[in-house]
């Protein structure tokens, strides 16, 4: 199952609905653990359901409109076009949901703060190091993955074209897509280079050279140019950082 197929099935799932124990639905939520960018969006999709439930909720039914049922013609008869119409006043609904949701999700996510964003991609980078989609020594080839991806790709500093890659990985951090690079140190350390869309934060940093600081026990110096923002973050020391960039 692919990333659309379990969106698809996840949108006819209700928030608490008993239906997430059939097999299809069980199927896309495994999915959801394994695909970051799906989880994030699953997320979004179940806090914009329980929203209208909830300002449905708050519609009272008209008076009268139980007696008003009641009292109108019982069909008896099996008319196929009343089938067709429900099924087709139902797919109606789901495309105004879908589109709904696409714009409720858009306004949410807005540009977020330049710490938040910090903490948010040094928490990936875990204990233990990130959980990397893809492995290789060459620069190239994990670039031409990011963007396949279509995750963002900007201009790293000149040293770090010349090192030895680890792997890549992209992130979906607060409705922003991230990219990052790991790199081989000479002395043994790691350098993880992120990436995102200056326009993602609230209060890039400047374009007029890096700004050092400490974040969650990780050195980190951030940059941004003219279209994209930059991050590098080592357990390395701050002059191994002024060293690279």
């Amino acid at each position: 199952m692919d990333r659309k197929e379990a969106q698809l099935i996840l949108s006819a799932l209700r928030p608490g609905g008993p239906e997430a124990t059939e097999p299809p639905f069980t199927e896309a939520l495994v999915q959801t653990e394994a695909d970051p960018e799906l989880k994030a969006w699953w997320q979004a999709q179940q806090e914009f359901d329980r929203k209208i439930a909830a300002k449905l909720a708050e519609i009272p039914a008209p008076a009268g409109l139980r007696d008003e049922i009641l009292a109108r013609r019982k069909i008896t008869r099996f008319e196929p076009r009343v089938r067709y119409s429900t099924w087709l006043a139902a797919a109606a609904v789901v495309a105004f949901l879908c589109v709904a949701g696409t714009f409720w999700r858009v306004a949410n996510y807005g540009p977020i703060d330049r710490s938040d964003y910090a903490d948010a991609v040094v928490s990936e980078l875990g204990d233990k190091g990130p959980d990397l989609a893809m492995t290789s020594t060459d620069h190239g080839k994990l670039m031409a993955w990011l963007k396949a991806q279509n995750a963002p790709v900007g201009d790293m500093p000149p040293k770090f074209d010349a090192m030895p890659t680890i792997g890549c990985q992209k992130y979906v951090i607060h409705g922003h897509t991230v990219s990052l690079v790991c790199f081989s140190l000479a002395n043994g350390g790691i350098a993880h280079f992120f990436m995102v869309d200056k326009s993602a934060l609230n209060d890039p940093p400047e374009e007029n050279g890096a700004q050092f600081g400490n974040v969650k026990g990780w050195n980190v110096a951030a940059w941004s140019d003219s279209r994209m923002t930059y991050m590098v973050a080592t357990q390395d020391s701050v002059a191994t950082l002024k060293q690279l960039l």
